[in-house]
């Protein structure tokens, strides 16, 4: 074969290899523009989202109908005004819910469908009798009826209306996930394909200059690629922050208001719609975690922290927590230790919480009757560990061999069917299998259908001295026996403020007016006397100006931030520069713990934030358990 066939033969290689690349940036670009799509259509969703239309309709329609019993039950005459003006808001969310294009995601549910014209025939009712001159009480009653009939369908509609938004946002979540690693398996031919073009070159002795020069903008373009697709990645991580932190700020206010609800005078019917609301709110958070945690440990940022943690006391709070859910249920639940435990060991208390959370949890989930048991026994080690194993057995529904084989795959549902009884990501047990194995043990199960099942978690220990102050390490109660919580290792009830706090000056920098107030009621509750500031400037400022007992701060917050304004107060002068700074922040991605540490500050609370979980943070601070203490009050 003569030097010109085999140039022909070397440039149609080329030629067809150069074509495939451009294919393959192509299908890059479609898919960098399709993520942009999508997060934009998610940006849209949440902007007007169904849930907020049906959520403001709800509380309207839940608002005229307590206006209207009102003026039913009492004596005297009708409130035409108010009654008639909480009609007007209650029809104009009627016509938004209508009117608005993002209801078409809910117009074909049967709830939607069964709601809608109940509603508009309770409307046909409910106008002669709201438009007359003067109202009749008889009438009014008769109206109440059906507004109370048609409180079912509302809130169905609610149900309907997050279900149809969850499943949007998962089914957008894997489109995203199926294009990252499409631009991964893209990426990667591109580099193999650019090392066999290189290798052509060389073994065509550098004869190719032109060629090789065309090669060498081909690499250029494909760097561009890599660093284009990088990008994309970092911006899916970034924008998981933002979303991390913009949810998390109004579940602290939702959450909050809704638990110092709770704590005043309310009817049998208040007091559960507020138990309700709060289950919601408390499951969205925990789905919002859940996808966190995936997407942390997809970017290799999930690390761990140990420290001296009291496995007994740990146990307790793991049983005074989930204690309640098998009450509901009425199933018997105790945690009950075979072995003498180590008092303290290093570990990351907080992950080892969220493992034993999510296994307590589904066995209670999948158990109709019966018990659910947490036992903890010892395992042999040659490593000169102490091997601890968690069992927690149930009485439940068990699992057969083909359920088992994919427990702990992502996404993965035992009743993954459209009319699925039990609800949840599928996401729980692989983080809490991830979490296991970073630790450096595991999770096994045994299951048989009908039977229950027995999930063990094992894990190494190392001993480790108490902390100071740390207080004398609570056993568990015997064998067969349900552990109760010891007056040391009790959670802080509610509205019971701490005799150490009282009195105390505290600093609150905050920007979001919801969080202010409720910070404030907490300090008011635990008997502090607080001073607010919108922004870190003028915390600073207000350091400069008063001593104060310790500093609320917030992270994110305009003209300057938190971290920003607690390195300038840990410069200043004098003993305001000791204060206890405590974080308060919704932001729980990117490090945010440890660059807050960095910055100077006591200890990292993040929201929504629980008045006990706040008593706690600022007794460790003032107490010493921290880089800083604060001076002596005089």
């Amino acid at each position: 074969m003569n030097s010109t066939s085999k140039n022909r033969r070397y440039l149609l290689w080329l030629a067809s290899g150069t074509g495939v690349l451009a294919i393959a940036m192509a299908i890059l670009l479609v898919l960098q523009i399709t993520q942009k799509q999508a997060i934009e259509k998610a940006n849209s969703l949440r902007a007007d989202s169904i849930t907020a239309l049906v959520f403001q309709f709800e509380r309207e329609f839940l608002r005229f109908r307590q206006t209207l019993e009102a003026s039913v039950i009492q004596p005297g005459a009708v409130d035409q005004d108010a009654l008639g003006l909480r009609y007007d808001l209650f029809l104009s969310r009627l016509n938004l819910l209508r009117d608005n294009p993002t209801t078409d995601l809910i117009t074909h549910r049967p709830e939607y469908q069964r709601a809608m014209p109940h509603v508009e025939a309770v409307i046909a009712k409910a106008d002669p009798v709201l438009t007359a001159s003067t109202f009749n009480k008889k009438d009014l009653a008769a109206l109440l009826t059906e507004f109370n009939e048609l409180g079912v369908d509302v809130q169905a509609l609610s149900f309907a209306a997050n279900s149809e938004v969850a499943a949007l946002l998962e089914s957008q979540d894997a489109t995203l996930l199926q294009q990252n690693n499409q631009i991964i398996r893209l990426t990667l031919a591109q580099l193999i394909f650019l090392l066999a073009a290189a290798v052509a070159l060389a073994l065509r002795q550098r004869r190719q200059e032109k060629e090789r020069q065309a090669l060498e903008d081909l690499t250029h373009e494909l760097r561009e690629a890599h660093f284009r697709a990088e990008a994309a990645n970092r911006g899916k991580s970034q924008f998981l922050a933002n979303m991390s932190h913009e949810l998390r700020t109004p579940f602290n206010g939702m959450l909050g208001m809704m638990s110092l609800l709770e704590s005043t005078p309310l009817t049998m019917a208040q007091a559960d719609y507020i138990k309700t609301a709060k289950g919601s709110a408390t499951h969205l958070l925990t789905l919002l975690n859940d996808i966190l945690d995936v997407s942390s440990l997809e970017a290799g940022k999930m690390t761990l922290s140990p420290g001296p943690t009291q496995l007994s006391a740990l146990l307790h709070e793991v049983e005074s927590l989930m204690q309640p859910l098998a009450a509901d249920k009425k199933l018997a639940f105790s945690i009950v230790s075979q072995i003498e435990m180590p008092p303290w060991v290093l570990a990351d208390s907080t992950r080892l919480k969220q493992i034993l959370f999510n296994l307590v949890n589904n066995a209670i989930k999948f158990t109709d009757h019966g018990s659910v048991t947490l036992t903890v026994d010892s395992r042999p080690r040659t490593d000169g560990n102490i091997g601890l194993a968690f069992l927690i057995q149930d009485t439940g529904i068990g699992m057969d061999d083909h359920v088992l084989s994919g427990l702990f795959q992502r996404f993965y549902q035992v009743d993954g069917g459209l009319a699925r009884k039990f609800g949840g990501t599928g996401l729980g047990l692989e983080i809490s299998q991830t979490l296991a194995r970073m630790m450096g043990g595991a999770i096994e199960v045994e299951s048989k259908a009908g039977m229950g099942s027995v999930f063990t978690l094992h894990l190494p220990f190392t001993p480790c001295p108490a902390p100071p102050h740390a207080t004398t390490p609570a056993a568990l109660q015997p064998m067969h026996k349900p552990a109760v919580p010891t007056e040391a290792t009790a959670p802080a009830q509610p509205g019971q403020p701490a005799a150490a706090l009282e009195a105390l000056r505290v600093l609150v920098a905050e920007d979001h007016p919801v969080n202010r107030k409720f910070v404030g009621i907490l300090l008011d509750k635990m008997g502090c006397k607080a001073t607010f500031c919108e922004n870190g400037q003028l915390a600073v400022e207000a350091a400069q100006r008063e001593m104060f007992d310790l500093v609320l701060m917030d992270v994110h917050m305009p003209v300057m931030d938190g971290l920003t304004a607690s390195r300038a107060i840990r410069a200043m002068e004098g003993p305001i520069s000791q204060v206890p700074i405590i974080v308060l922040t919704a932001d729980v991605m990117n490090d945010a713990k440890e660059q807050a540490m960095a910055a100077g500050v006591n200890d990292f609370v993040t929201k929504p934030v629980q008045i006990g979980q706040l008593q706690s943070a600022m007794q460790k601070c003032l107490a010493g358990d921290s880089p800083f203490r604060a001076p002596a009050h005089t």
